[in-house]
């Protein structure tokens, strides 16, 4: 038996799935001559504006010998179905841990390190100060209707973390073994078995709630305890090894107007902490570093949200005629340098047929997301363009960048969580608009011009770079509103830990995980490092 691998095997749009017999007609061979057929991978080829294709990766086994010859010389190459595994891996089972783990986060990495060490036979109990995804979903509704922040509870603090009210994305630039067994864990919680192979993945926030309660029901099944709506307040070291940590009940509004008495923070030992906070949780930042834990300042992003009309992106990226319901709504990506190569512009979780939200992780501040649905057949796109911001001189001084920029929009929006707009052509002519476009952002606009409030570099950057998209999509400029500002691309600090062990550089049995700690970006990436750190850890007493 000899075994091939086929590289960019195209296939017609209204084909999806047929590969077997594309691969069939390439090679000049009858289908049933083709075994153990498997797709590696497989996109929408777009390049051909008019004419997209679907694209496949795919390896099988011929009875036979065939040589590479003519069109398919570029395709066809000699394989072998090698693979590694995660049970190779010589790190395995080389951090020691105790046997019980507490876990602060029910975000992405959080809810995977749970799930992997419960799978390894430790005993955990995940805190999340946020709610279970159902009643967080009530809560933020009622947040858009009547405007009462919750602080615990809202489309960044809950069950699932930032990303169960995103697009949903599963792509990553990082396709390891982690990655490789968070989205077949996901298939297993009964997602769509192409996220393992799509190379553009996403589910979508409606899909992402049921997923959420599958793995809740499974990490509940292997014993593990999760205790919503409680929060880390703080933590003891002794000797340079976390001790003990203390933890409040969280009072909801609904508690407080029933007159319930506040809650009192209470004490307990804890050996091993894992941190899985996101990288909005900025009360946990300050503690750390109250308490000594080694942070750092690092580089991260901030910028705008912009709206498109959908149809304008899927009639520049895919072309006239195409039907979306075969290739999905468009997205794009885009980048340029700016300030003379000083700086950058570019396009961060795009959401095809999405929605805008309001996102703020504290009273007084407004910040900008996106999201969608599983089925991203809204009529608008959005999309947050970003300018790099570099690493501050100060601990904290990014923090309080991204603070600062978030209290002026609150400010200009009325502190009634409007957000500040501008048409992309006003922004450029630096005047403000008479009118403004339709939008889905749910709290309601508020004509600014965003060079009267926002860093000034931020905005040169994004005016050349509007300047230079609009040459690769046009109209980009014509039909553009800006809802600002994005402020939470990437978290402007670092918890320092060693990467072998993902231990806190400076305090023993402290783990530190996912965005929060500065080390991963998205939902497959963080949760990359939970299965990370369940991998290399053994039962053992911490040394």
């Amino acid at each position: 038996m000899f075994t091939y691998r086929y590289r960019e095997l195209s296939v017609a749009l209204a084909k999806k799935g047929k590969y077997r017999e594309a691969l069939a007609k390439e090679l000049r061979l009858h289908p049933e001559e083709i075994f153990n057929l498997q797709v590696e991978r497989f996109s929408l080829d777009s390049r051909r504006k008019g004419d997209p294709k679907w694209s496949y990766n795919v390896i099988f086994d011929l009875k036979r010998e065939v040589r590479a010859t003519g069109n398919h010389a570029k395709g066809l190459v000699a394989a072998t179905r090698d693979k590694e595994t995660l049970e190779s891996d010589p790190q395995k089972n080389s951090v020691a841990m105790p046997g019980h783990v507490d876990v602060i986060g029910a975000g992405p990495s959080g809810l995977w390190a749970a799930l992997h060490l419960l799978r390894k036979g430790f005993a955990v109990d995940l805190y999340e100060q946020g709610k279970c995804v159902e009643d967080r979903f009530r809560d933020i509704r009622r947040f858009f209707v009547d405007r009462k922040f919750n602080a615990y509870s809202n489309v960044l603090f809950g069950e699932g973390g930032a990303g169960a009210f995103s697009d949903g994305k599963l792509n990553t630039r990082t396709r390891n073994l982690f990655v490789e067994q968070v989205l077949h864990d996901m298939v297993d919680f009964g997602v769509d078995e192409s996220v393992v192979t799509f190379a553009k993945p996403h589910i979508g926030t409606d899909r992402l709630v049921l997923l959420l309660r599958e793995l809740r029901a499974e990490i509940a099944r292997l014993g593990g305890k999760i205790h919503f709506s409680t929060a880390l307040e703080d933590i003891e070291i002794k000797d340079g090894r976390i001790a003990t940590i203390q933890l409040k009940n969280v009072i909801t509004s609904e508690a407080k107007q029933s007159n319930a008495g506040a809650a009192i923070p209470h004490w307990q030992p804890c050996e091993a902490l894992v941190l899985a906070v996101g990288h909005s949780a900025r009360s946990i930042y300050e503690m750390l570093h109250a308490r000594g834990v080694a942070l750092e300042s690092k580089a991260f992003a901030m910028g705008v949200r912009v709206e498109h009309p959908q149809t304008l992106i899927n009639m520049r990226q895919l072309g006239l005629n195409v039907d979306t319901k075969l290739t999905g709504s468009a997205e794009y990506f885009l980048a340029t340098p700016t300030l003379n190569k000083t700086s950058s512009a570019y396009s961060f979780c795009m959401c095809p047929g999405g929605v805008l939200v309001p996102c703020a992780s504290e009273p007084g501040t407004l910040a900008t997301n996106g999201m969608s649905y599983s089925r991203r057949n809204g009529p608008f796109a959005n999309g947050a363009i970003a300018v790099p911001v570099a690493a501050s001189d100060k601990l904290f001084g990014g923090l309080e960048f991204q603070r600062k920029i978030e209290r002026d929009a609150y400010a200009v929006g009325g502190k009634n969580y409007a957000a500040p707009a501008q048409t992309i052509k006003a922004f450029l002519a630096h005047r403000e608009d008479k009118s403004l476009p339709k939008t889905t952002y749910p709290c309601g606009l508020v004509q600014s011009n965003l060079w009267d409030w926002l860093d000034k570099t931020i905005c040169k950057s994004l005016a050349e770079g509007f300047q230079n998209f609009d040459k690769k999509i046009p109209g980009f400029i014509e039909e553009g509103l800006i809802v600002a500002p994005e402020t939470r691309t990437s978290s402007p600090l670092r918890m320092s830990r060693n990467n072998e062990t993902l231990e806190s550089v400076n305090t023993k049995g402290l783990f530190v995980l996912g965005e929060g700690a500065g080390y991963s970006g998205g939902i497959v990436t963080s949760a990359a490092d939970g299965v990370r750190l369940a991998h290399y850890a053994k039962k053992d007493k911490l040394v």
